[in-house]
């Protein structure tokens, strides 16, 4: 306990070497790094830092890590700290992150006042990593003021990074024809900023018209948030072409999704959401880890497979016997 307390002390007073020990925690499985990071947030649940958080998700080879290191990099000459959650593919030998994104972001990396996490996604086909939200609250409680999650862009990786974070960012790389018909339906429901990157050279053309098609789209649909036009905007990461327009519309979004409290107004329903996730998350950990519990499963999966009783049937008597060895073990 001393430990963690210790720990606690030293997140908040900043210290980025404590803040990675905090991170492993985070991402580890192991039942004593669960317990011991349960205790760890208990010491630190009087901290009120909000930090901005913004998702940057596009598919892989559109300039993700080379936008975040050039907006980091902007952030970072202009006073702010920023914290960069770098959601990679999991070595399936060692479950360690295969791409390292802090040497794809060697200049960002120097600074003081910023930080970079490779994450290894475990496997996981959400975009993030089932760590990414507890590592988030992490960097908030050290007082970062910007908190970028870079997903890997995957399966439903938009959908869960966006429930984690204030502002989902879309990168894409010039289209054309069929491409731009493809990914436009997804990309209106979830953006509040999307960016068309190597807007420069030979792609000069294409991005225009990749820029007029989102356009368009975003006019005909409805609004994800009260009062805001979701800006899109053509951009050149690697000469950072743009990237102040972009920190203007970030502003701008911030100034005008945010309550008195300081809360962005989808903060209360992330905070239920994650609740029911982990929630559910625990009660399927303990059913599996549990002889008896197991069994009832499997019973009543064949019951179910020989039209005895319906599926609905078998998840409410499932109920019954969790809360029945809940009340047991209390």
């Amino acid at each position: 306990m001393r430990e963690v307390e210790i720990l606690a002390e030293r997140l908040k007073d900043g210290d980025k070497r404590a803040l990675s020990k905090a991170l492993t925690l985070a991402e580890s499985v192991n039942h004593d790094h669960m317990t011991q990071l349960s205790e760890l947030f208990r010491e630190l649940k009087n901290i009120k830092h909000k930090s901005l958080k913004l998702a940057i998700s596009g598919s892989p080879g559109v300039g993700k890590s080379t936008f975040i290191e050039a907006m980091g990099l902007y952030l970072c000459n202009h006073g702010y700290s920023v914290a960069v959650l770098a959601v990679d593919p999991s070595s399936p030998k060692s479950g360690g992150s295969i791409l390292g994104d802090k040497t794809r972001m060697n200049e960002l990396a120097a600074m003081n006042s910023a930080f970079i996490r490779p994450t290894p996604s475990g496997g996981n086909l959400g975009g993030v990593a089932r760590s990414t939200e507890n590592s988030i609250k992490l960097c908030e409680v050290v007082g970062f003021d910007f908190i970028l999650v870079e997903t890997l862009g995957v399966g439903q990786g938009e959908f869960s990074a966006r429930k984690m974070t204030d502002m989902f960012v879309l990168i894409l790389s010039p289209l054309g024809g069929d491409d731009l018909q493809g990914i436009k339906k997804g990309i209106v429901e979830l953006a509040d900023m999307i960016l068309v990157n190597k807007s420069d050279g030979d792609h000069e053309h294409l991005a225009a018209n990749t820029l007029l098609h989102y356009e368009s789209a975003l006019k005909v649909s409805r609004k994800k948030l009260k009062g805001w036009d979701v800006p899109v905007r053509r951009i050149s990461a690697l000469n950072s072409t743009g990237i102040e327009e972009v920190y203007s519309d970030i502003k701008r979004f911030k100034s005008q999704n945010i309550r008195k409290n300081g809360c962005i107004f989808e903060r209360e329903f992330q905070a239920k959401e994650s609740i029911m996730k982990d929630a559910s998350g625990l009660i399927l950990n303990h059913i599996n880890s549990s002889p008896i519990l197991s069994k009832h499963v499997t019973d009543l999966s064949k019951e179910v497979l020989e039209g005895k009783i319906s599926v609905k049937f078998a998840a409410k008597q499932m109920l019954s016997y969790y809360s029945e060895d809940a009340d047991k073990n209390k």
